[in-house]
């Protein structure tokens, strides 16, 4: 056992003499020489370099450089340092060490502290490094032409030994901070305990190992975000490129959540001012998302509990540095699955496209829970003390888009949407609708437009179609009730296929002014419409069976009026639409009129005229023995505020009905009385009106409540 003694005695003396041969090296190698022409390369780029301590040797773990104090701030500022850290430590390689050579393998950083900052003027505290950099670079460029060129001499080689070389095998940062404050948003983010570590990273090696560790917190963020990177990087010869094998990101939030990005592929570039050549493929998986919004600070609940839960995407991301494409692009949110591709293009104007196809989508799953609707009182209160919201003009501005959707199915707003299709163009604050196309209730929705926010205000118009949709149901999604049925039955409601076309133009910075700057042309047209729960044909009928003094038909009037042919135009301006040229059919009596529609004191006040046309009403309706009461109209006012609206809402127009008296009351005169005909006629034309009256009020009050339309 004695050999093992002196052998083990042997090799610590070997260790010894090994260590202090190494000394002996390092003592006559002084790396201070380096740290006066560092701290002049980097003023050189207008970076203040401070470095508070010599630069020493570490002989434990391994052989490296050491630094302490390590400071860097603009030139501009010294004070103001970008970078802090305790300790920067460069491992260097043993064996070029005896030929007096410096060669970095190993970078540790410990305790590094990065400062952005924004002032309130919106400069960064880097950009004074940056502008510097760049004036530099000008500065040398211009020297350079003015400078005659000179004949070259071969320069002889430096000595080996004043080399300083980068061969990185090694990079450790420990309990690193970044922070960035905004003095003119008053935000603030920060990257804290932030752990890097990186095993061979030398160019033209094998693949290295790369693992970050870092909690991210903002003020906009309740609670930090926690950040893992674990990747297998291989550096290509000559830094011209980076494969990845993969990349797996993962973030972890508060209240469960998760996301996970998955990266494989390569970024390189054939030489060192060629662009980069991008080939990746993305995973992408967030779980879920209400939890992600939460963690940002966002107050965001959609309607349905299953909706925002789980997306997920996959794409091959191929192109330049400047112009890259998402192409074949699948997107999976909550099961709804689209396919499609993306691109961006990076320029003075940047550019950015998406295009996808998709299947079935419920849009009022995710929109936020419905509120209690406000009284009439409290509604018109609030849109008389609404004020302008200015349009973000300038953020409209500034690049260009382009949109294509294409759906099997949609459900928005309660409206059922058949095959929509929508095609959007952005140009430089030029938004274009192309193409807005969709099935609407057993019609078609065809709609294009422009919106101009290039100057001080915006400039839109809008045209399109809708033909052989179901009125009633487009009724039913807009003013869906959440009353009794008996009570929604008393509602004025419409029904029947109806064709409309529209053009329309605005213009104004903000939203007040595009309402009341609104002008819109309308044109409706329908071969059947059924208007509930009135019956105009009954009412005229009881107007004509007490001026004739004959019987009203014994039968069913249903609650409602079937009008054919219909047609009427209509002209809006700002917040009052004018309804004209009204003409439709009941049977054999004639509707003509006009009116106004208010959206700001939300009412509505028509002028209607029932004219008979033949013998009868209809086929088994009242039938009319004075010639004089056949193409007459009848006057009717249809008057009153939206929520109030029902079938009390149409009476006869006493402003019109006195000269309809007037009339027939001085034909009878004349022929009964003679000369005295002026004194008779206003003596029975109060007490004839105040019958009509009472006939009409009579009937709104003992009308039974009427039954659904069928």
């Amino acid at each position: 056992m004695a050999w093992i003694k002196r052998g083990l005695i042997t090799l610590v003396v070997l260790f010894i003499l090994f260590a202090g041969v190494i000394a002996w090296f390092l003592s006559g190698l002084d790396a201070n020489q380096y740290k006066s022409k560092i701290v002049q390369l980097a003023a050189d780029q207008g970076i203040a370099l401070t470095l508070d301590g010599d630069i020493g040797w570490q002989l434990w773990p391994n052989i490296a450089l050491k630094l302490e104090g390590v400071k860097l701030a603009p030139l501009a500022l010294p004070s103001e340092s970008l970078l802090e850290a305790d300790k920067v430590a460069v491992g260097v390689a043993l064996m070029p060490l005896l030929d007096k050579r410096i060669e970095a393998k190993e970078i540790v950083l410990v305790s590094p502290h990065v400062a952005l900052t924004v002032d309130k003027n919106g400069k960064g505290n880097w950009e004074l490094i940056t502008d510097a950099m760049e004036a530099k670079a000008k500065l040398d460029e211009k020297q350079k032409q003015q400078t005659p060129p000179k004949l070259e001499v071969a320069k002889q080689e430096e000595p080996a030994g004043e080399g300083l070389q980068l061969a990185l095998e090694q990079l450790r940062l420990e309990d690193g901070i970044l922070h960035y404050s905004d003095k003119q948003t008053g935000t603030e983010y920060a990257i804290n305990k932030l752990h890097i570590s990186a095993d061979n990273l030398v160019p033209g090696g094998k693949p290295g190992d790369v693992r970050l560790r870092a909690e991210l917190s903002g003020s906009e963020f309740p609670a930090p975000v926690n950040l893992d990177i674990h990747s297998s990087l291989a550096i290509d010869e000559g830094l011209n490129g980076l494969r990845v094998q993969p990349a797996n990101i993962k973030l972890t939030g508060a209240e469960g959540a998760e996301a996970e990005i998955n990266l494989r592929g390569n970024v390189r570039r054939a030489k060192a001012d060629a662009p980069w050549q991008i080939q990746l493929n993305l995973n992408l998986d967030v779980n879920p998302i209400t939890g992600w919004l939460a963690a940002v600070g966002s107050e965001y609940t959609p309607q349905s509990s299953s909706a925002m839960k789980k997306l997920h995407i996959d794409a091959d991301i191929s192109g330049t540095d400047k112009q890259m494409n998402l192409e074949p692009l699948e997107l999976s949110l909550d099961g709804h699955k689209f396919n499609g591709s993306a691109s961006y293009q990076a320029g003075d104007i940047p550019s950015v496209s998406l295009s996808l196809k998709g299947g079935e989508l419920n849009v009022d799953d995710y929109l936020p829970p419905p509120v209690a609707a406000p009284e009439q009182t409290e509604l018109s209160a609030d849109m008389a003390a609404a004020q302008p919201v200015p349009l973000p003009l300038e953020s409209m501005r500034g690049f260009n888009a382009k949109l294509d959707l294409t759906l099997d199915k949609l459900h928005a707003l309660d409206f059922e949407i058949d095959k929509p299709e929508l095609a959007v163009n952005v140009n430089n604050g030029l938004y274009q609708l192309n193409k807005l196309a969709a099935g609407l209730y057993g019609g078609t929705l065809n709609s294009t437009g422009v919106f101009n926010a290039r100057g001080k205000s915006a400039r839109g118009e809008l045209s399109g179609a809708l033909s052989g949709v179901e009125i009633s149901k487009v009724q039913e999604a807009l003013f869906a009730s959440d009353e009794p049925e008996a009570a929604d039955q008393k509602k004025v409601t419409l029904s029947g296929r109806t064709d409309l076309t529209w053009v329309a133009q605005t213009n104004g910075a903000d939203s007040l002014a595009l309402q009341k700057n609104l002008h819109a042309a309308v044109q409706l047209n329908a071969a059947e419409l059924a208007l509930a729960p009135f019956n105009l044909e009954k009412g005229m009928c009881q107007l004509v069976s007490y001026a004739e003094k004959t019987a009203l038909p014994e039968k069913e009037w249903p609650a409602q009026t079937r009008l054919q042919d219909l047609r009427a135009s209509v002209n809006l301006a700002g917040d009052v639409a004018k309804v004209e040229g009204i003409n439709a059919g009941i049977e054999n009596i004639a509707l003509t009129g006009d009116g106004t529609v208010n959206l700001e004191q939300q009412g509505f006040d028509f002028a209607l005229g029932l004219a008979l046309v033949g013998d009868k009403t209809s086929g088994n309706g009242c039938s009319v023995q004075n010639d004089r009461w056949r193409n007459r109209a009848l006057p009717l006012r249809c008057k009153d505020k939206f929520s109030e609206a029902g079938a009390g809402s149409c009476k006869p127009d006493s402003r019109r009905l006195d000269d309809l008296i007037r009339d027939e009351l001085k034909y009878k005169a004349e022929k009964k009385y003679g000369d005295k005909v002026e004194e008779k006629t206003d003596e029975l034309k109060d007490k004839l009106k105040s019958k009509f009256n009472s006939l009409f009020n009579r009937q709104e009050k003992e009308e039974p409540t009427p039954e659904p339309t069928p």
